[in-house]
């Protein structure tokens, strides 16, 4: 090995930051960059000497000094895989983990449960009709169908929901709106503000949108087969 590079490694080993120290500067930029919010997780990322920093779903990525910020995709290039993604896929997969199937609408298969799937739907939506549709076909196949309120079509899209939300069998309500049928009117107490408040946090910005068990993120309408499929090769 010739001598200069000798020399190089131990030094460049030397200039290197702790990690202690490292996660100590970051969270100081940080809170100068984002005074009213603490970062949820600060750690290492894939790229040597630049750490991740998230914030719910939102992720950035920090040089170990403090100093430099990148927002974006990171790629690892030897696999193809997209950390970021990775990342995020992780943080809704605990999100969701947490919610209770009692605040939701809820259709279990007979079988066994071999995946869970996570549905923003609103009842004015055609696609999320058309989703509602293949519910059979999603049951024999082992998932469990978890409904979000998300009415952000048209005016009685919230009341719709209520309705359903407030009803003695909540699925046979649901069945009902997505047939296009009157729902009988009910109130109550319901999760919608924080259900749409999940949903706009997540980026979601229509319907249907599905969340897999292992967090991976389905937006808009497809066929439940290739869904299946999916959830079968996660």
């Amino acid at each position: 090995m010739p001598m200069t590079r000798t020399i190089l490694i131990p030094l460049l080993a030397a200039l290197a930051i702790s990690p202690a120290l490292a996660t100590d500067a970051i969270e100081r930029r940080m809170a100068e960059v984002v005074p009213t919010l603490s970062p949820d997780v600060i750690q290492a990322s894939g790229m040597p000497g630049v750490y991740e920093v998230r914030y719910g779903t939102d992720i950035f990525y920090v040089s170990e000094d403090g100093r430099y910020l990148l927002q974006g995709s990171l790629i690892d290039l030897e696999t193809r895989e997209n950390l970021t993604e990775k990342s995020r896929r992780g943080v809704r997969a605990e999100i969701f983990a947490e919610i209770p199937d009692d605040e939701l609408t809820v259709y279990v298969p007979q079988r066994e449960v071999r995946h869970v799937i996570n549905i923003f739907t609103d009842p004015n939506c055609p696609f999320c009709r058309q989703l509602h549709d293949e519910m059979q076909t999603y049951l024999n196949a082992g998932v469990k169908v978890r409904y979000f309120m998300y009415p952000v079509l048209g005016r009685q899209s919230p009341t719709i929901m209520r309705d359903i939300w407030c009803s003695e069998s909540r699925t046979d309500a649901m069945d009902l709106a997505k047939a296009g049928r009157a729902v009988p009117s009910a109130d109550c107490p319901t999760p919608a503000d924080q259900h749409l408040a999940l949903g706009r946090e997540l980026g979601i910005t229509g319907t249907p949108a599905t969340i897999t068990g292992n967090g991976q993120l389905i937006s808009g309408y497809r066929p439940a087969i290739e869904v299946i499929q999916a959830l079968n090769e996660e």
